[in-house]
């Protein structure tokens, strides 16, 4: 049985007469009678009732005909779906991101997706970066965003953009912009950071920034979500550093000083497994349209 075989006997189906669906299909009748009783020995059934004057179909023979045309269907979908997968324009990508990809970042990549993409489906999921590569080791992801990744040999990345590291306090907090010098200033101040057994490469850039200023962060609360430390640091548990857009669209009541001297930077990564290029070329080239659109803070090149 093929799809060629099953095709000819839903036509068959359709007129009831082995001359006239011959002719339809450009082959001679007796081949098409012969590729027909060939369909009932494999499936140990009679499809037809045939006489001289009349062909109908059995009980079996209509049963067999709509399953038949569905299988048809579902296969027109998925080769039309394997087309667009292969050429990028459809299927589905799945997407571990950082809370601070979902500032502007990643919006603007659906956007631009559902503009230019409408048929391929995004599955998101928020997440850490350790999480993001595990789940690509074992392909449960396609793609993730997170800030200042350290990735596995197994796994490509390219930094996208780069931007200032702010220190968020509570309103009312003693440290300001006027009076800033160093981190070195908080060495006696309880911190809000991601746990560290989630970074991958994050916390310990924050890390490597306070050592650099003489002393290691006291860690008072950890969260790896931007508006969690954001709601924290408002209510006056402690302080903490974010990139600058975990500023972005926020009201809350925090202020902030940005380290617009230091050397390192929140770098958004963008991570995949190797040898999944060609495959995932056409989201690159959305993602590459995004960010040359906006203007952030510091690009890397």
């Amino acid at each position: 049985m093929d799809l060629r075989t099953i095709e000819n006997f839903l036509k068959l189906a359709e007129t009831l007469n082995f001359r006239k669906t011959a002719e339809e299909i450009y082959i001679a009748q007796p081949a098409l009678s012969r590729q027909i009783m060939g369909l009932e020995e494999e499936l140990k059934v009679m499809l037809l009732k045939r006489n001289k004057r009349n062909v109908a179909l059995t009980e079996a023979g209509e049963y067999f005909r709509e399953e038949c045309q569905r299988i048809l269907e579902d296969f027109e979908r998925v080769r039309q779906r394997t087309n667009q997968i292969y050429n990028g324009e459809g299927g589905e990508i799945k997407i571990a991101h950082s809370s601070s990809s979902m500032q502007f970042l990643l919006p603007n990549i659906l956007a631009k997706i559902q503009s230019k993409m409408p048929s391929l489906k995004t599955i998101l999921n928020e997440s850490t970066n350790i999480f993001g590569i595990n789940a690509l080791i074992n392909r449960t992801i396609d793609v993730c965003f997170g800030p200042n990744m350290i990735v596995p040999k197994e796994l490509n990345a390219r930094t996208l953009y780069a931007e200032n590291f702010v220190i968020l306090l509570p309103q009312k907090h003693w440290l300001l912009e006027e009076n800033f010098t160093s981190l070195a200033q908080l060495s006696d101040e309880s911190f809000i950071l991601p746990p560290r057994s989630e970074s991958s490469g994050y916390v310990e850039s924050i890390e490597a920034m306070c050592q650099n200023n003489g002393f290691i962060p006291k860690v008072a609360y950890q969260s790896g979500n931007s508006n969690t430390v954001l709601r924290l640091v408002e209510a006056g548990v402690g302080v903490s550093i974010e990139p600058k857009s975990a500023l972005s669209g926020q009201n809350m009541n925090v202020r902030h000083i940005e380290m617009r001297d230091n050397v390192s930077k929140s770098e958004m990564r963008m991570v995949w497994l190797r040898g999944r290029e060609k495959e995932l070329a056409r989201f690159f080239e959305i993602v590459e349209e995004v960010v040359n659109q906006y203007e952030f803070t510091t690009f890397i090149t």
